[in-house]
């Protein structure tokens, strides 16, 4: 009997344990830091977009709530360069931002980035990365190493 209590016992501690947690793997990120340490001085000169901008860039986006969201474009519109990290507030709202970024990904291969070279780096410089309740996407010249590999490792 002792034996069965003691099986039940640590039976439910290890259910009980397993059970515990809110995010999956406890991943948490200050994306302003991240940013700052991700682009150095190689990264070409970028802008910070305005409330009134990220409408005209993401439609969409406004409407999700948000926890904390970095959203830079280059400051020179031939420089197929951009970075845009949002983590949402409710994780039913993940898939939607994915299919924002996307869409702004096939705007610009679609002739939106102007410059053929441009529209290049976006097809072949563009990555959208999600984990947990983070959803980012990074578009990264080919002479630069791109900050999705460093939020993968984070």
């Amino acid at each position: 009997m002792k034996r069965l209590l003691t099986f039940l016992l640590a039976l439910c501690l290890v259910l009980g344990l397993t059970s515990c947690g809110g995010k999956k793997d406890g991943f948490s990120l200050d994306l302003a830091a991240f940013y700052d340490e991700a682009t150095g001085e190689d990264f070409p000169m970028m802008m910070e977009l305005s409330d009134e901008m990220v409408e005209d860039i993401y439609p969409g986006l406004g409407a999700i709530e948000r926890k904390q969201s970095v959203l830079y474009t280059a400051a020179v519109s031939f420089t197929p360069c951009e970075i845009a990290m949002v983590e949402v507030a409710d994780a039913k709202d993940v898939e939607t931002v994915q299919a924002i970024f996307q869409k702004r990904i096939d705007d610009q291969v679609a002739g939106g980035a102007w410059y053929p070279e441009s529209i290049e780096g976006w097809k072949n410089g563009s990555e959208i990365v999600t984990r947990d309740n983070y959803v980012c996407l990074f578009v990264t010249p080919e002479d630069l190493t791109s900050p999705a590999e460093a939020f993968k490792g984070k």
